[in-house]
């Protein structure tokens, strides 16, 4: 058997696909092996034959116009085979009727990039989406670096916690299960034999036992500062918070960022990003925080990771900070952007298919749903707008209600809507109860809450809209949130004195950004937006800073957006 992986490309049109394999051979023999077919069943035979011999495939570029067959549907065939391997489609420039089997092959997961043809120069046209896709291969089922491996009993729920925060940080790593040779071996050279699990070994030989969060982030990242006090304070390393970092500290405020858990927020879990400004093939929440958290950096920004801030409070014209160990920081302007958590179903199966089918916003062109199914559940507002936007093009939508009605929890304009809608199905004292799938999702099981019956149903989307928990707990008292704990914001919290800025809080000189504040967009690009549009405001602040401890201590109790 061969050990290098495959990388399969299907085109019929001979002289184009000799050109594509030259190049990629020229660029990847040393690693890959490259397979070329023109016709379509000759590829399908290869694909079978490579799984009989247990052969990877790597990846799999297929034209989308064949006789006889589309590069969606040899990709679909591919997938089937080798569901491990990347999928892109190979189409012509300015192909105007392929758009719409690129949108929805992404959308539904079916492909995961596309080549346009002709691509000379490969350097420039070619190479760097290959080699997106043959990294992102690679980083799940290729040698792997491991700049330090994790020894834990297996199954382990806190060396489970480590690995996804390693994972969220972009640190590659290993993990061993502390009863085989190798890891016995690692604990007996690193003098640990006897000691609490799980054991976290260095590189270099360093090693850390059953270490908390914030250790590990000091220990993997940067640790934490000395000082104490500084110009902008940032709580909450997403994308508001992140943008802020770069814009702050590029003009030359010193910056403070602290984050409870790592960076990214709630972004920075997603699986790919396809709607973000700049990524028309997309981009994974870690790594666009990674990059982001690397910018803000090299202008100087610090970090505190893996630290709750749990007190702000006014001190003349400084606010203060006071982290859970202890330590306080001063700072001349604060700014909140601690984001907000979506609701989640507690369905543990569910949660695999988080951005492979699962999904807590409802984004993008609602003609990809052309065709399709889907479900979503939620009796509120955003659930009755969701299945409503995605009507307009799917096949059917259904709405899952764990309650009788929807009269109490949603607008009444809204349940007409739904009831008039010819391929909306409501389903009532329904939930959830599992989900099944490879790669995606593929399955739900519903359960009736009345009888306990359970049904399995095809799903290829499922939009979870059952609202959000904004990080605010710590502000209560301090400054004025809506009903839900959103924070207010401008006008919205100038009662009782002078307006605040656009981004400030009932308390001068503390801003907040993102989803944390009442009235923003939900939205990744918003978020960016909103944090990089504050540092203008923190700088007003800064010129005439403002010692009054608060305008009003009214809470504001409408209902939230």
């Amino acid at each position: 058997m061969h050990t290098n992986p495959v990388i399969v490309v299907v085109d019929d049109q001979p002289a184009s696909l000799e050109a594509l394999r030259d190049a990629l051979e020229r660029r990847y023999h040393a690693d890959y092996r490259v397979r070329a077919f023109t016709a379509p069943d000759d590829a399908r035979a290869e694909l079978a034959d490579l799984r009989a011999r247990g052969e990877p495939v790597a990846l799999v570029i297929a034209d989308q116009w064949m006789p006889g067959t589309t590069g969606v549907e040899l990709l679909d065939d591919a997938h089937r085979l080798h569901p491990h391997a990347e999928r892109a489609l190979l189409v012509e420039w300015a192909d105007r009727a392929a758009a719409p089997a690129i949108l929805q092959g992404c959308a539904f997961g079916r492909l995961e990039s596309y080549v346009i043809k002709p691509w000379s120069p490969p350097e420039v046209h070619l190479y760097p989406l290959v080699g997106e896709l043959l990294a992102d291969w690679t980083r799940v089922h290729g040698d792997r670096l491991e700049l330090l491996r994790i020894v834990t009993a297996i199954p382990s729920r806190r060396g489970r916690e480590l690995q996804e925060l390693l994972q969220r940080s972009g640190i590659p790593y290993g993990v061993r299960d502390a009863s085989s040779p190798e890891g016995v071996q690692l604990l007996r050279d690193t003098g640990l034999a006897h000691a609490q699990l799980p054991v976290l070994v260095f590189f270099d030989g360093r090693a850390l036992v059953d270490p908390s969060n914030a250790e590990l982030q000091d220990a993997i990242a940067e640790a934490a500062p000395s000082e104490t006090s500084c110009d902008l304070a940032i709580v909450g390393a997403g994308p508001a918070g992140l943008a802020a970092a770069v814009y702050a500290a590029s003009e030359g405020l010193r910056t403070f960022v602290i984050e409870r858990e790592v960076v990214g927020g709630q972004a920075g879990t997603s699986a790919l990003i396809r709607n973000y400004l700049g990524f028309p093939r997309g981009i994974s929440g870690a790594e666009l925080a990674r990059r982001a958290w690397e910018q803000a950096w090299l202008f100087g920004a610090k970090y505190v990771l893996a630290r709750a801030v749990v007190e702000l409070r006014a001190q003349g014209a400084e606010r203060v900070l006071v982290l859970e160990d202890g330590r306080t920081l001063h700072a001349r302007a604060v700014l909140v952007a601690t984001g907000a958590s979506y609701r989640r179903l507690d369905v543990p199966a569910v949660e695999r298919f988080v951005g492979a089918g699962v999904y807590f916003v409802v984004g993008g062109d609602p003609r990809v749903m052309a065709g399709h199914d889907a479900f979503v559940v939620g009796a509120g507002n955003s659930a009755g707008q969701a299945v409503l936007h995605l009507a307009k093009h799917a096949r059917k939508m259904t709405l899952l209600v764990r309650g009788a009605s929807l009269a109490r929890s949603m607008s009444a304009y809204l349940v007409g809507e739904i009831a008039r809608a010819p391929n909306i199905e409501v389903r009532f004292e329904t939930e959830v109860a599992g989900a099944a799938g490879k790669s995606k999702l593929e399955q739900l099981t519903l359960r009736d809450r009345r009888t306990g019956a359970l049904e399995t149903v095809p799903a290829e989307m499922l939009f979870v809209m059952i609202g959000a928990l904004p990080h605010t707990e710590w502000l209560e008292g301090v400054v004025q949130r809506d009903a839900h704990g959103y924070l207010l914001t401008g006008a919205d919290a100038g009662a009782g004195g002078p307006a605040p800025m656009r981004f400030e809080t009932s308390l001068p000189g503390v801003f907040a950004a993102g989803d944390v504040r009442h009235g923003s967009e939900k939205r990744l690009a918003s978020a960016v937006g909103e944090g990089a549009a504050v540092v203008r405001e923190v700088h007003e602040r800064l010129r005439a800073p403002v010692a009054v401890a608060s305008r009003t201590s009214a809470v504001w109790s409408e209902v939230s957006p």
